[in-house]
């Protein structure tokens, strides 16, 4: 579930709290304050102004949410009832979520029944829904089976997934290799996909190698595939370099592309040189396409070191593949950087395309400074390549400029290519425009034939 930020302002329930001090002693003395000023209106929880909630009503950074969320848990403990009646007095609603989950989870822990009876006087909802979550997580530290079995014949289908995973968090904390071999059985595959999801990655945390080696007895099928995917997630995200050598393993795997991209997606961020490096231990046939991958994020980030390492590359398909994606996700934030850049690559098909790819950006995002630009360029077959490229793009909303641009094109083959180009787009929207433009320009016999078809 999502947890949205927020500091909660409840001054009022930690009078004589002393701030800053931590256990469950801490937690017991703040639900004796909130036991003490249960019959107060919940308006008097949020008298603290928002600089002061920002920071903790105590201003030293005293986590009151958390708080909250540990006074929840103790009521559920010790007085759920007393809790619920306390939780559902707030008036605000995102307090009053992260109250009443915390003392559904540990109310269910203790009474499971009694918990869930509870939560079903609730309207339908999502509300309702993150409470049967939240029970069913309690439940789960106790008698996972049970919780899941009550799961199957007690809830609607919508309901089920989100209370298959929380089920999954907490069986896979003692037992991940029983939870994951239980969220296998799930039907249908979304519930089953939920479930493994959760159960992977509270296993990858503890021992990311046990989970692999489960993951590797597991049958072919759908959910082995499914199973490879989450755990190749949730071991790069936590460790990219222990996670790429089990991946490397797993090349003869259907799934291992899908399985490379999630590693990539996320060591590109972290550390590119060392994803582009291992990239190259890779087959040869998917080095072109996962070094594009890495160097269009690396781009972003730096993208003079990235271009750097892409001109090392030697000649051939996987260069062709890196350089444009390069220059294309480096002109979404610097495109005359890009296209000054794509410049200074040597004559090759490479070049041709990365300059495509960094002046269409350029031309979609900031049409003004790039008409600019190119009008201070020497003419030369590069200006005029620039001109084709831009004015076509432009094409699709100014067709007058884009025109009036290609007719500045001085390689007459590549200024007709423009010209031909642009005039079959504009008559399709606007043909007479088109054609009082044409009567405009002196064109070659050639091109007004090519402009007749």
């Amino acid at each position: 579930m999502i947890r949205f930020p927020h500091r909660l302002t409840l001054a009022t329930f930690f009078v004589g709290v002393t701030v800053g001090v931590v256990g469950l002693s801490a937690v017991h003395r703040a639900s004796e304050k909130l036991q003490s000023k249960s019959d107060l209106p919940s308006s008097t929880y949020h008298n603290v102004s928002t600089s002061q909630s920002k920071k903790g009503a105590n201003g030293n950074g005293f986590d009151l949410n958390q708080s909250l969320t540990d006074i929840g848990r103790a009521r559920g403990m010790t007085e759920p009832e007393v809790g619920w009646a306390q939780g559902m007095g707030m008036s605000n609603p995102l307090e009053k979520a992260d109250f009443i989950r915390a003392l559904m989870q540990s109310w269910a822990a203790k009474d499971p029944q009694s918990a869930l009876q509870k939560v079903n006087e609730l309207a339908a909802g999502r509300f309702k829904n993150e409470c049967y979550a939240a029970a069913c997580a309690g439940w789960a530290t106790i008698d996972p089976v049970a919780a899941a079995r009550w799961v199957d014949h007690s809830i609607s289908l919508g309901q089920k997934s989100e209370c298959y995973a929380s089920i999954a968090t907490s069986w896979a904390k003692s037992a991940p290799d029983a939870a994951s071999a239980w969220a296998l059985t799930l039907r249908p595959a979304n519930h089953a996909d939920a479930a493994l999801s959760q159960t992977l990655k509270a296993w990858s945390a503890s021992d990311p190698s046990a989970a692999a080696a489960w993951v590797s007895t597991q049958p072919e099928g759908e959910f082995r595939g499914i199973a490879l995917l989450h755990l190749a997630t949730e071991w790069s995200d936590m460790d990219p370099s222990a996670a790429s050598k089990w991946i490397a393993g797993q090349i003869s795997s259907d799934r291992s592309s899908e399985m490379i991209d999630v590693l990539l997606n996320h060591w590109s961020s972290d550390d590119p040189l060392a994803a582009v490096t291992w990239v190259k231990s890779l087959p040869e046939d998917m080095q072109g396409e996962k070094n594009s991958m890495v160097l269009s994020v690396w781009a972003t980030s730096d993208p003079a070191a990235a271009s750097a390492w892409a001109a090392t590359f030697p000649p051939g398909v996987g260069r062709e593949r890196a350089i444009p994606v390069l220059a294309e996700s480096w002109a979404t934030n610097d495109p005359q950087a890009a296209v000054t850049w794509s410049l200074t690559l040597p004559d090759s098909t490479e070049k041709s395309l990365a300059l495509d790819q960094a002046v269409r950006i350029w031309s979609m995002n900031q049409r003004d400074t790039l008409n600019e630009w190119i009008s201070m360029q020497p003419k030369g077959l590069e200006a005029d390549h620039l001109r084709a490229t831009a004015s076509i793009v432009i094409a699709e909303s100014q067709p007058l400029e884009a025109a009036t641009m290609a007719t500045e094109i001085t390689d007459p083959a590549t200024k007709q290519d423009a010209i031909v180009d642009i005039v079959r787009q504009w008559k399709k929207s606007d043909a007479k425009a088109a054609d009082e433009w044409l009567k405009t320009q002196s064109l070659d016999a050639d091109t007004k034939r090519l402009l007749e078809h």
